[in-house]
């Protein structure tokens, strides 16, 4: 017998009244409609036949703490007695019995931690967002290093392809970035350290290989060095080591650097042999490293460039390209004929070659007036145009002149390095076609986005001419300067002084005077010189005319 078994009208759970519908072990009833013993009945049935439900339904197993059955009496709330008293709370269990099933399975368990318990799950928490934080910093090292050397990797890669592309390119110009080759004449072949072939920029040479190849005489000592063309003791050359002094036939200029003595031989700047030394063929080729210095030869050629077997060699005059300077003259018209004899204009050069150039006899055809009152045409080339000899070596296309004009500027040039030294003046324009004025004109014109079409003309016009109102289509014009670009502070350096000076000469005239911009139209333009011949050259300087006010003066239209 079970002695724990609880009281009568209790059930286990503390709950009072009859227990949940629960298999005791005894028979069911025997149902005679379905034929069938102890079969579960529909929910509202009895065991005996139907039953009627409430008609206020309440929570299975309570009706305000009652069941409700026909013929049941009411069975007293969980927590009173059955005369309505309040009944003694069994166990503890009066709040809870009052629950309903569900909601006493959903019923978490509570635990209570103890202080120390806390603290230990707070050290844990924090140990472990200290341990991610590490590893996350410690990642992020990682990462960064690998970085940094694939960068590095990666810098010495290009810079190693760098190299070696520039090296493939030396290589290709230059055969040798170390030294110069030198041929001088027939037998002398050597090679000269950069540092020694090449000085501020200047390539140098030996004058004094020089000077054994044309059989010169040379006197002085090592500080002050002369030569002299045998058979002609006006013929000479004196150099003042260590410094730019040079006196050619006496007549004292400037060498582009300084002349130096080393191991027995004395070197000079190559354009000065180039440009004061007649007789000579001086070949320079920056970009191979060669330089080749041979005596003209007059004879005809064969096809592979020799002088043919059975003939003697005929070597050119040698001569120094220097004159002692004589007072000037007037130049008078009658002077200005086809073939015209050289006149004393204190020439340092001998340009007797040239003077047919720089003075010719149609002198009225040189004249042509062009601007924007007096404009030519598209098809207006001239077709005698060649290469002029001072065009910038700066990766530009050849500019070309007139031949005429072309050969006036070679002089002009000649002149001013014997005169004066500068070399560093250069064409940057010549001859410019309709087209390409035109072009010109447009994208110069195109710039002024801010202002109307009329007002961006009218500026546009006084710096560079419209097309057919330029005076280089006619290929007697030339920009020559010193500077990165055309400026007007040209006009205050001393080759400018130089030009301005002396252009006349040689048949030019500075175009575009800073004083004459109300007549020309046109800015001053420091760098820009025209071709009209020497006679009309003269006239204008003298008069301090420019070609408008010239062309006024003859009464030309």
């Amino acid at each position: 017998m079970n002695n724990n078994r609880p009281p009568s009208g209790q059930y286990r759970g503390g709950q009072q009244g009859n227990p949940p519908n629960r298999n005791t072990g005894a028979q069911r009833p025997y149902n005679p409609q379905q034929g069938q013993p102890h079969a579960q009945q529909p929910r509202g049935q009895s065991r005996q036949g139907q039953y009627t439900r409430n008609p206020n339904p309440q929570p299975r197993g309570q009706a305000n703490g009652q069941y409700s059955r026909p013929g049941a009496p009411a069975r007293p709330n969980s927590g009173t007695s059955p005369n309505g008293a309040a009944r003694p709370n069994v166990g503890g269990m009066s709040r809870i019995n009052q629950q309903s099933p569900g909601k006493r399975r959903a019923q978490p368990k509570k635990i209570k931690l103890t202080a120390e318990q806390i603290e230990i799950n707070r050290i844990n928490r924090q140990r472990e967002r200290y341990y991610i934080k590490k590893s996350r910093e410690a990642a992020f090292r990682v990462f960064l290093s690998r970085l940094l050397l694939f960068l590095v990797v990666f810098a010495i890669m290009c810079g190693l392809t760098a190299a070696l592309f520039f090296m493939q390119l030396t290589r290709q110009d230059s055969p040798d970035d170390s030294s110069y080759s030198y041929t001088i004449g027939d037998a002398r072949s050597y090679r000269l350290a950069y540092s020694d072939a090449v000085r501020d920029g200047r390539i140098y040479v030996s004058f004094t290989d020089i000077a054994e190849m044309c059989d010169l005489a040379v006197t002085g000592s090592v500080d002050d060095i002369k030569y002299v063309i045998k058979g002609d003791e006006a013929e000479t050359i004196r150099f003042l080591t260590g410094t730019r002094v040079v006196y050619v036939n006496t007549v004292e200029t400037r060498l582009g650097a300084e002349s130096y003595y080393k191991n027995d031989k004395l070197y000079v700047p190559v354009d000065f042999v180039s440009a004061y030394f007649k007789g000579l063929a001086v070949d320079v080729d920056e970009k191979k490293h060669e330089v080749t210095v041979t005596r003209e030869i007059l004879n005809e050629l064969d096809e592979d460039g020799k002088v043919p077997k059975d003939e003697e060699i005929i070597y050119g005059e040698l001569a120094f390209l220097l004159q002692s300077p004589a007072p000037i003259e007037s130049i008078n018209e009658a002077d200005a004929v086809s073939v015209a004899s050289m006149p004393d204009l204190g020439f340092v050069s001998n340009l007797a070659a040239y003077e047919e150039y720089m003075n010719p006899g149609n002198t009225t055809e040189y004249l042509t007036l062009v601007n924007v009152d007096h404009k030519l045409g598209a098809s207006d080339v001239p077709q005698d145009l060649i290469v002029v000899a001072n065009t910038r070596a700066d990766g530009r296309a050849q500019q070309q002149m007139r031949n005429i004009a072309a050969k006036a500027l070679e002089a002009l040039f000649k002149e001013m390095v014997a005169a004066t030294g500068f070399t560093d003046v250069t064409v940057t324009s010549a001859y410019r076609s309709y087209s390409q004025q035109e072009y010109n004109f447009n994208t110069r014109l195109s710039s002024y986005t801010n202002l109307s079409y009329e007002e961006a003309y009218k500026i546009t016009a006084q710096v560079i001419n419209p097309p057919g109102a330029s005076e280089h289509q006619l290929g007697l014009v030339a920009d020559m300067h010193n500077l990165a670009a055309a400026d007007v502070s040209f006009g205050e350096t001393e080759q400018f002084k130089w030009l301005k000076e002396n252009c006349w000469k040689f048949g030019f005239i500075l175009r575009y005077p800073e004083d004459k911009v109300d007549i020309t139209g046109i800015s001053y333009e420091p760098w820009h010189y025209r071709y009209v011949g020497r006679y009309h050259a003269q006239q204008m300087y003298e008069m301090n005319m420019c070609l408008e006010e010239y062309w006024d003066y003859l009464g030309l239209e």
